[in-house]
């Protein structure tokens, strides 16, 4: 499974290069991990679907992560509450992702606020190593006592979205025991699972 070695991808400055790791280095563990994870969201009885990033949009740049996304939909992810396993090139993180996109297909960017502020008694009673993201597609770290203004600001920026995880430093130990860190990512998953199941209904 996942290990230190893998964050070497990133040094690999050329978008081929960079992407023929992805496909052969880190893919297969994404798909690995979804043989894992699967049992766990299919006991709710959605059609789970993992949807492996494939940076089709990138013609000159290498991606700067990547990640793989579940979600109870075949076509997509990006418009509904999903989870998020992936990495940047200094740690690997796994979030609840409430993303742009949602504010366009589910509800207004107001309401959606409303709906998450109201699990915020939750996400305080979260492990303490648990972290904010505010961008998907941008590498920075937030601690949870922000999450109110983290929210507030979802509903009124058009770009702003709210993530909640785990990020694990790619010095942190647990890279050099496979299966303590597969089992601390299903753990979260678990322990996300239900603030999920209030934003899916």
């Amino acid at each position: 499974m996942f290990q230190k070695t893998d964050f070497d991808i990133f040094n690999d400055q050329t978008l081929e290069g960079r992407m023929h790791k992805v496909r052969t280095v880190i893919d297969p563990k994404f798909e690995a991990f979804a043989d894992l994870a699967m049992p766990i969201l299919n006991a709710d009885g959605r059609p789970w679907v993992a949807h492996v990033a494939k940076h089709k949009m990138r013609k000159v740049n290498p991606p700067e992560n990547t990640w793989v996304a579940f979600a109870p939909n075949k076509r997509g992810y990006k418009m509904e509450a999903h989870f998020e396993l992936g990495f940047w090139d200094d740690h690997l993180y796994f979030y609840l992702a409430i993303e742009e996109n949602m504010k366009k297909v589910k509800a207004d960017g107001p309401r959606l606020a409303e709906q998450m502020m109201a699990l915020s008694d939750e996400v305080s009673k979260l492990p303490s190593d648990y972290v904010l993201s505010q961008d998907h597609m941008d590498n920075n770290r937030h601690e949870l006592s922000e999450y109110g203004e983290i929210v507030t600001r979802y509903g009124r920026v058009k770009a702003a979205e709210v993530l909640i995880g785990r990020q694990i430093p790619k010095d942190s130990p647990l890279f050099d025991d496979s299966e303590k860190l597969t089992k601390v990512l299903l753990d979260t998953l678990k322990e996300l699972l239900p603030l999920y199941e209030q934003l899916a209904d």
